[in-house]
């Protein structure tokens, strides 16, 4: 008599057998030589596809995370910033709370010391997926208890080329690490539930350690715990004991407590999380809308499951449009609807494939944009675990075509083929991620709406030709992505996509000066246009943010001195120089320690005859360079010299003045600057200097004022890059204040 499929239901309503057994089968030494050879032949598989990913470049978020300061060193006061702050932290805000992922990078970098060579980063990555892939073959045997279709649901994922994005891409170690904790964290709670005594009680401290790394990993291993439920109630009858599902919640419950309990204390002592109208439209849509269009990635998504031949890197505004009801959204929504009846269906036809199908959307849930809105529309690395449970009833699918038509070779030589696509798909796609240029150059014709692709094709254009032979390129991509910007009101748009814009307009005008002057001109008017549009998007985009933190309005950047900048060159080029100065004098306010802008203002005041002034610039622009460089004595007499001549015009000089001498020992004079620093910087614009003088006077002994002075620089920057390290210094003061001894304090 044939066997009956696991979880099929055959004769009755909700009759079906449990996949697990209560208890252990002993197993002939055949099995586990055919698992292994399994295991081994998933592991080649995997390698093959991904053997070109160890060349994957610097690219996207990489850049930033990567060089994250708190990895450079494995060191308590490191490990304790990565634990005190967000994800991004110190270079922006997403409200994502990740330290597990941030100390695996810090492994990379200074434990393994691979520091910026990437070959030892893409390892680990990819040993994580060959782990994950090996649980998930561990999983579907639990599951569905055959060996080929269990083979072929592993295989089928582990080469699916939607997790390029997770694998290739180095900072997808997050969705690794918690689909690692998921899978691993349900195989135990499984095994918890046979076992009893201490048996029980390690499985589920392994659960609850999984788990904590898990949820401090990536806040979507918080699926774990509904996982788990869900298992429970598929197979309700089968399982009439009830303690192991009280015990696996508790396991999982309780570090899931923990991090919401961390990260919310993080958060709050965060800047408010920035989530761009660009990045994802969601964000500014009214609940319906914003519903609607989440349904309709979905749908993007399951189709990309089966067909992910086109991929990309970025959706954003506009290459997914919102939901408007037009006759796409209705179609998306319709396919979302048939696939949703299916999967209820399923719960009476098969209960495996109910929960596979239900697993892929718990784990999505999380970034489906379906409750509350992320920081992304869609990515393809949001597929990674979910695709797992969607994948796995494609190959029960193609399995039960193949016995219903009596054909039993239709299911591998199907599976077997789609496997093979999929495989040569990824090692394709693992190109792409060699740099941002081939990156961009491909993912521009996937989602040629997308703003941010225009602009990382025309960045990467412009950075791999240093003789910038290929300008118009370079320009013309920038315009298709102001092009798509167009339509937004400055609240909504990007300042950066502007400012890029004109800098780009700038060059080319300097570019055909000598040929055609006639152009240049008008190269730079509309340089000149694309700045000023840059400057009143970033005034409309600040005024929002400080209307929704007005407790944190310390924290943010008063204008876009880079901006201005840009401004004052135009204004040269323009022969306006009155223009040109006050353009410059406000980047001077907004960045006041750039030696870049007094070497503008430098030029802009020479022009204006005033050559004297423009000495004085070139002086203080040589006295910050100096003391970024470490030369203390050559910014000490720079800063000096500045400070003879107009001490007004220049209060950086006193406090640049003050570093330099701190640095030099000299500690009278380094105090006397810092005094007068203070005094002039009458608007607070640079908190800092109270820090220098809380040195100064710590190193003279002086601990009250001191402790006083490095207390009001924590409270106007409590997030500043070296707030650990002042804290250290302020407890160091304060107990050298009680001992009456010094203690070393070092800037």
């Amino acid at each position: 008599m044939k066997a009956q499929e696991p979880g099929r239901n055959r004769k009755a309503k909700n009759r079906g057998v449990r996949p697990p057994a209560e208890k252990a089968v002993a197993r002939p030494p055949s099995e586990y030589r055919r698992h292994l050879l399994a295991a081994l032949a998933l592991c080649v598989l995997t390698l093959l596809a991904y053997s070109n990913s160890f060349g994957g470049g610097l690219v996207l978020d990489n850049k930033v995370l990567l060089l994250d300061p708190r990895i450079r060193e494995a060191t308590p006061e490191n490990i304790a910033l990565i634990f005190q702050h967000s994800y991004w932290w110190p270079t922006g805000e997403a409200g994502l709370y990740r330290p597990f992922t941030t100390l695996s990078y810090l492994f990379n970098y200074a434990v393994l010391g691979e520091r910026d060579q990437l070959w030892g980063y893409h390892a680990i990555n990819l040993l994580l997926h060959l782990g994950n892939v090996l649980l998930a073959y561990a999983l579907a045997l639990r599951l569905v208890r055959r060996f080929w279709p269990s083979v072929f649901i592993a295989a089928v994922w582990a080469v699916h080329p939607a997790s390029t994005e997770s694998v290739t891409n180095i900072v997808g170690r997050a969705d690794l690490l918690a689909a690692m904790a998921v899978l691993s964290g349900f195989l135990m709670y499984l095994k918890s539930s046979e076992a009893s005594d201490w048996a029980r009680g390690a499985w589920l401290a392994g659960l609850a350690a999984v788990t904590t790394i898990g949820v401090f990993s990536k806040e979507s291993a918080v699926a774990i715990l509904p996982a788990i439920v869900l298992y429970e109630l598929v197979w309700w009858k089968e399982h009439p004991r009830r303690e192991g599902l009280w015990l696996g919640c508790a396991a999982t419950l309780a570090p899931i407590a923990v991090m919401l309990w961390k990260r919310s204390a993080v958060m709050a002592a965060s800047p408010p999380a920035e989530f761009p109208f660009t990045d994802n439209p969601i964000v500014g849509a009214d609940w319906w809308i914003g519903r609607l269009t989440a349904i309709k990635v979905i749908a993007r998504y399951l189709w990309l499951t089966i067909w992910p031949a086109n991929l990309s890197c970025d959706y954003s505004f506009g290459q997914i449009r919102l939901a408007r009801g037009a006759s796409a959204d209705w179609l998306a929504c319709i396919v979302v609807l048939a696939v949703a009846i299916v999967i209820v269906l399923l719960y009476r036809w098969n209960r495996t494939a109910f929960f596979l199908a239900s697993f892929a959307f718990l784990n999505f849930v999380p970034a489906s944009n379906l409750f509350f809105p992320i920081g992304t529309i869609m990515a393809d690395r949001l597929l990674y675990l979910p695709s797992l449970g969607l994948l796995a009833c494609l190959v029960l699918a193609v399995y039960a075509v193949a016995q219903k038509n009596k054909f039993t070779m239709l299911a591998p030589v199907a599976l077997g083929v789609i496997v093979s696509g999929f495989a040569a798909r990824t090692w394709v796609r693992n190109q792409d991620w060699q740099s941002e240029l081939a990156l961009s150059a491909h993912d521009v014709r996937i989602s040629p709406r997308s703003y941010k692709l225009h602009q990382l094709l025309a960045v990467s254009l412009f950075e791999a030709d240093p003789q910038n032979s290929n300008i118009d390129q370079v320009i013309e991509e920038q315009e298709k992505s102001l092009a798509v910007l167009d339509s937004l009101p400055p609240a909504l748009s990007r300042p950066d996509s502007f400012r890029q814009s004109g800098y780009y307009r700038l060059l080319k005008g300097d570019l055909e000066h000598e040929r055609d002057a006639r152009q240049s001109a008008a190269d730079y008017g509309i340089a000149l246009q694309a700045i000023e549009r840059c400057i009143a998007i970033d005034r409309v985009s600040r005024e929002n943010y400080l209307a929704r933190s007005a407790r944190r309005s310390s924290l943010v950047r008063e204008g876009d001195a880079q901006a201005y900048l840009l401004l004052s060159l135009v204004h040269v080029r323009l022969g306006d120089p009155e223009k040109a100065y006050s353009a410059i004098d406000q980047a001077r306010a907004l960045d006041p320690l750039n030696p870049q802008i007094y070497r503008q203002l430098s030029a802009v005041l020479a022009q204006q005859g005033r050559n004297p002034e423009a000495e004085v610039a070139v002086m203080q622009a040589t006295a910050i360079s100096s003391l970024q460089e470490g030369n203390w004595q050559d910014a000490a007499d720079a800063s000096e010299r500045v400070l003879q001549v107009n001490p007004a015009a220049y209060p950086s000089a006193s406090y640049l003045n003050a570093m330099a001498n701190l640095r030099l020992g000299h500690l009278d004079a380094a105090e006397k600057s810092a005094r007068e620093a203070i005094r002039l910087d009458s608007a607070h614009r640079n908190p800092r200097t109270s820090y220098v003088l809380g040195l100064v006077l710590a190193e003279k002994q002086q601990f009250g004022e001191a402790a006083e002075l490095l207390n009001a620089y924590l409270r106007a920057i409590p997030n500043a890059p070296d707030a650990e390290t002042v804290r250290k210094q302020l407890g160091n003061i304060e107990k050298s204040s009680l001992s009456h001894k010094t203690t070393p304090v070092n800037p």
